[in-house]
């Protein structure tokens, strides 16, 4: 009757359980399993405000584990390049897209030798 359809994450949960018991009905494993875009974004949200909180919400209604999905697309990525550079922000922002996650982040490294050039500056008052 299109009452849900403004319901985006709410229709992506109740696709992501069809999903995973037509799955498990089959014998088949939920390894793979793709989840609906708008579901996905607000379970990585949850996950990284209270990953607590996420484990349990995917416990009942499904979702990806993010360390495991975060080590994968680290691999297609690969490194950063050593220092401040454009292409690092590119590959950041692909990153991100490949989630499709729309919300902020932060890009940092740790590398205390990003730029000779480089350095803190404290305001003495």
């Amino acid at each position: 009757q299109g009452r849900y359809e403004d319901r985006s994450a709410f229709l992506g949960i109740i696709d992501t359980v069809m999903r995973m018991e037509e799955h498990l009905h089959r014998g088949k494993s939920l390894k793979g399993l793709q989840y609906d875009t708008s579901y996905d974004q607000i379970c990585t949200t949850m996950a990284l405000i209270s990953p607590r909180s996420y484990a349990l919400i995917r416990a009942e209604f499904g979702g990806h584990g993010l360390p495991a999905c975060s080590e994968q697309h680290r691999a297609k990525e690969g490194r950063f390049k050593a220092g401040i550079v454009d292409e690092n922000f590119a590959s950041a922002r692909r990153w991100a897209d490949s989630f499709s996650w729309t919300g902020p982040f932060i890009l940092a490294a740790d590398d205390t030798k990003v730029t000779a050039a480089l350095r803190s500056y404290q305001d003495g008052d």
